[in-house]
């Protein structure tokens, strides 16, 4: 029983010491700093959540304008088809004596010029739409490169706040610093994108 009562008595101050200034100190950083990590999370997870929603609503436009230039493409295939048809005839009537067969010919010629025309008109249509794609596929290509960054961040942040709540219960200086540095991780990641996207650059 004396024994006891003496290992008791060797505890008592290492745990006054403790909870002593130093240690209402340390525990006081490590809730600061899990506070500080905790709204870098935050908002970083915001950030990623939009950048996400863009990349798809992105995505959703390259494939419409995908669809409508396709479209257009058929289209100006349907015309050099008539064109053709014209053509061929307009060729036929050629080698055919006569007014009349001359006449044929010329309303031909008519056609012909008015589906190449169109032709022209429905190629830029569609090659406008190609370029809208492509500008769509690129927007949803940078934020999707955004979405990965602020992801990397979010679990760094929160890899921090473990960490460092593990360091309060334990009492482990080290693993505060490890926090720290998975906190630092995070920073370097959501400054980066915050930096990349008031740049206007994929990073």
């Amino acid at each position: 029983m004396e024994e006891e009562f003496e290992v008791e008595s060797r505890l008592e101050p290492a745990e006054e010491a403790s909870e002593g200034p130093s240690g209402r100190r340390f525990i006081t950083a490590i809730a600061v700093t899990t506070a500080v990590l905790a709204v870098c999370a935050a908002l970083s997870s915001q950030l990623a959540g939009r950048a996400a929603h863009h990349s798809l609503a992105d995505l959703n436009e390259a494939a419409i304008a995908q669809n409508l230039a396709s479209d257009q493409w058929n289209f100006y295939q349907a015309k050099g088809i008539k064109r053709h048809v014209f053509e061929t005839q307009r060729d036929v009537l050629r080698l055919q004596p006569g007014p009349a067969a001359a006449r044929q010919v010329s309303a031909y010629e008519k056609e012909i010029k008015r589906y190449a025309t169109e032709q022209e008109q429905i190629m830029k249509d569609a090659k406008a739409r190609e370029h809208e794609r492509d500008q769509a596929k690129a927007g949803a290509q940078r934020f999707d490169e955004r979405y990965q960054r602020l992801s990397l961040a979010v679990a760094s942040f929160q890899i921090g706040i473990v960490v460092s709540s593990v360091a309060a219960i334990i009492r482990r200086r080290s693993l505060w610093y490890l926090g720290l540095a998975g906190g630092a991780v995070g920073l370097f990641f959501l400054v980066r994108d915050l930096v990349s996207g008031a740049g206007g650059q994929p990073g």
